[in-house]
């Protein structure tokens, strides 16, 4: 209610007005607000990611072995077309094709799941308030996790199998895929509040994610294109510097060259930077789109 002031004309706001002015400041939409929900719901986050995994493997006899099963298929079906019909007898192609394989499963699996994560809970975003990132971004640990789990088991077989010494550029693997999380969080991000808003996201992310696959050298090497400007094209594909990097430090056993680190953080900071914004933006328009 509101009382008058001491002077003629004049009214101030009395104490309920001013608390719900200060409640509506409180849950104006802002980029602190949004970070500091995410370190004080970090435990829905975890559980979020728990529960997704719990209920992939729920009743299964191997678990997260079938997290295996596809990056393994894909390239035994990939190393007997470019080895036994196209007759590439690379001794090594197959350490380069998982490489490639591993780090785009995490990417893509994270993509498509990602246009579903606000979209998809509608329920949980209209009964309570928290941190609209934390759905987008729980679907990215949850595939880090599988990529993590199926890099632990598969990549030590492949240095042994192909008497791989481990040498010092293979330290940077943990700087790489943080990296890339950061980058992967923020596309998620912003397909996430994209798909809230158009339903089409959907289907452009599965077409996009096919041809972004064949944009990125996991099944060939840049070097073998003889098209130098095909070649410049292709690198600043957004998956390009990171598999790059991990061909890079793995395959060839360099230090990945000043590009590389250039783009892989460029982009890692453009996309993180532009999916909270965009997520921030709209955090509460949510509950009516979906």
């Amino acid at each position: 209610m509101l009382r008058a002031a001491d002077g003629p004309g004049q009214t101030v706001a009395g104490p309920r007005v001013q608390e719900i002015m200060i409640s509506r400041t409180a849950q104006a939409p802002s980029l602190r607000r949004t970070l500091s929900g995410l370190r004080r719901y970090r435990h829905l986050l975890r559980n979020l990611v728990l529960k997704d995994l719990k209920l992939k493997y729920r009743g299964s006899v191997i678990g997260f072995l079938w997290s295996l099963a596809n990056p393994i298929l894909m390239g035994v079906v990939y190393t007997v077309a470019f080895t036994s019909i196209l007759g590439i007898h690379n001794q090594g192609f197959v350490f380069y094709l998982m490489l490639g394989l591993l780090a785009w499963t995490f990417f893509a699996s994270s993509v498509g799941m990602s246009t579903g994560a606000i979209a998809d809970n509608g329920g949980l975003v209209k009964s309570v308030w928290f941190p609209r990132a934390i759905l987008p971004t729980a679907t990215v640990l949850f595939n880090l996790t599988q990529y993590l789990l199926s890099v632990s088991v598969i990549l030590p077989l492949m240095l042994v199998y192909y008497r791989v010494t481990p040498e010092a550029p293979m330290l940077l693997f943990p700087v790489f895929v943080f990296l890339q999380l950061l980058f992967t969080i923020g596309v998620a991000l912003i397909l996430a509040t994209s798909a809230a808003f158009l339903r089409d996201v959907r289907h452009l992310v599965e077409i996009a994610i096919t041809i972004l696959f064949w944009m990125t050298p996991i099944v060939y090497e840049l070097s073998s294109l003889t098209n130098p400007a095909l070649r410049r094209v292709l690198f600043f594909s957004p998956m390009t510097p990171y598999i790059s990097a991990y061909q890079e430090i793995f395959y060839y056993r360099h230090w990945p060259d000043a590009a590389i680190w250039a783009t892989t953080l460029g982009y890692a900071v453009a996309a993180l930077v532009l999916g909270l914004w965009l997520i921030v933006r709209n955090e509460d328009s949510f509950a009516e789109r979906v």
